[in-house]
């Protein structure tokens, strides 16, 4: 399966805040917006310099107290930002994620341009999903033999 099917059926959206905002913003979006991560983007530039995830928040408020909800997300930001692209395969992708340690991956198209965001659930989803119907087309194909056979 290709990333590109995924981020089409998940939708194409990627919230970002600038690195200088304070990281309450960012968990501020997350709750919003029921995602598990935004972009960090400095000033309006399109290229994206870090990712702040759930993981990323819990870190720094388990590090610093509350005053770090205060501070840059430039500060906590994951980087380099785990990427992929949307021709990419979905099963490779969730094995460089988990080689990494990271749940979130930013998807590139064709252009350069920001595709979308995959999360390691959604590829576990999708895998599982495919996986399911491939075992559905298998039984299916088995019984229809069976029914076929003389008795």
């Amino acid at each position: 399966m290709k990333i590109a099917a995924i981020v089409s059926r998940k939708g194409r959206q990627f919230e970002t805040v600038d690195e200088m905002a304070p990281l309450s913003e960012a968990a501020d979006v997350m709750h919003r917006k029921a995602i598990g991560s935004v972009g960090v983007v400095k000033g309006n530039a399109a290229s994206i310099s870090g990712l702040v995830s759930q993981q990323e928040l819990t870190s720094a408020v388990a590090l610093h107290g509350a005053d770090a909800l205060c501070w840059p997300v430039v500060g906590f930001m994951r980087k380099p930002v785990l990427s992929c692209r949307c021709e990419d395969d979905a099963a490779e992708v969730m094995r460089s994620m988990t080689r990494e340690r990271c749940r979130h991956a930013v998807v590139w198209n064709v252009a350069g341009g920001v595709a979308g965001l995959v999360s390691l659930g959604d590829l576990v989803a999708a895998l599982l999903e495919e996986a399911q119907l491939e075992a559905g087309v298998l039984r299916d194909l088995a019984r229809s033999r069976l029914l076929a056979m003389p008795g």
